[in-house]
């Protein structure tokens, strides 16, 4: 018995029994548990729990020792537990998802588990995220769940701005593993948002509903497929200069791979991108996808990169101003 479940004695067979059976449904049980819950002996317990089998289908006993009883748990098997909560913890210490969403979900897989197995289980990794990031993963989730608009203030370096939107996806990035939420802005023609979830302040659920729809990948901008460094020594701070509609971007969190921006007095914004060291100075995988972003980005540093990227820059500005040869037979003519 936990220290949320006080001792509840019935006083007849049936409240007994819808007693258990709610015990039941919330997480498996020992008999010792359910009998200390109960405030009746192993002896009484054990013939309510008979009771209680012919009446629900779902009643399963779960291996020890010692012995649990569960009622309409998922079928998994002790190994399937196990990989599950290794999954949990990883999240967790990545800071994926908020330690303390996730330590429901890690004490229902363990509770199944052998007592000699759970004593040796990891404790609970204490890299949880500031409470205010829990609470607004549980709103979003929620809103998304149920269908709801959320309001909420997004913080930006310097202030704050009020937002609305539809959210359709919450996915982790592949870099950073930051969260990030996707959906329609509904005071801009719906078009498509994305959030960082950590910049997300008072989130609070609309009462009414809207009509989800798929959103088109070709809508959400591209996040970047910088590799993460694999140690600190083996990596190098590259600081970037955005300018027109990338700073935009970058304000609202849509690459979560940057690092916290900072806006410049003339209004351009600079942000540092931690990336992989090579010879030249940044994995090569980095440089492609600074050229995407046109002439809204500069390179300011470190001294390699930046000489790399104005290389790249005025090959393919010198590709672009040549007249390219018209194949008749082969190509465009």
């Amino acid at each position: 018995m936990t220290s949320d479940e006080p001792t509840e004695r019935a006083q007849s067979p049936v409240q007994r029994l819808f007693l258990l059976a709610r015990l039941l449904r919330e997480r498996p049980h020992t008999a010792a548990e359910l009998a200390a819950a109960t405030g009746q002996s192993l002896a009484v317990t054990a013939r309510d729990l008979r009771d209680l089998e012919a009446l629900e289908p779902g009643l399963r006993v779960l291996p020890g020792p010692p012995q649990a009883y569960v009622i309409g748990t998922p079928e998994l098997d002790g190994a399937a537990r196990l990989t599950l909560l290794r999954g949990l913890d990883a999240l967790a210490a990545r800071g994926s998802e908020p330690a303390a969403t996730l330590a429901p979900l890690r004490a229902t897989l363990a509770a199944a588990l052998p007592e000699h197995v759970r004593a040796a289980l990891p404790r609970t990794p204490g890299t949880a995220r500031p409470a205010s990031a829990d609470l607004a993963l549980r709103a979003v989730t929620q809103a998304w769940l149920g269908c709801h608009p959320i309001r909420f203030q997004e913080w930006q370096p310097g202030t704050r701005r009020a937002a609305r939107l539809h959210p359709l996806r919450i996915e982790a990035h592949p870099v950073s593993g930051d969260l990030l939420v996707v959906g329609r802005d509904p005071d801009h023609a719906g078009e498509v948002r994305t959030y960082r979830l950590g910049r997300m302040l008072h989130v609070t659920l609309d009462p009414q509903t809207f009509t989800p729809d798929p959103l088109d990948p070709g809508q959400t901008p591209a996040l970047p497929v910088t590799p993460p460094p694999t140690q600190e020594a083996d990596s190098v701070s590259v600081t970037l200069r955005f300018t027109g509609e990338a700073k935009f971007r970058v304000l609202e969190g849509g690459h979560a791979c940057l690092g916290e921006p900072s806006i410049n007095p003339d209004g351009s914004v600079d942000a540092p991108l931690l990336v992989p060291h090579d010879a030249r100075g940044a994995a090569r995988s980095v440089l492609p996808w600074l050229l995407s972003w046109g002439p809204q980005v500069q390179v300011l540093g470190p001294d390699g990169v930046r000489a790399e990227w104005q290389r790249l820059t005025r090959e393919a500005a010198e590709v672009a101003a040549q007249t390219p040869t018209r194949f008749v037979q082969h190509g465009a003519a």
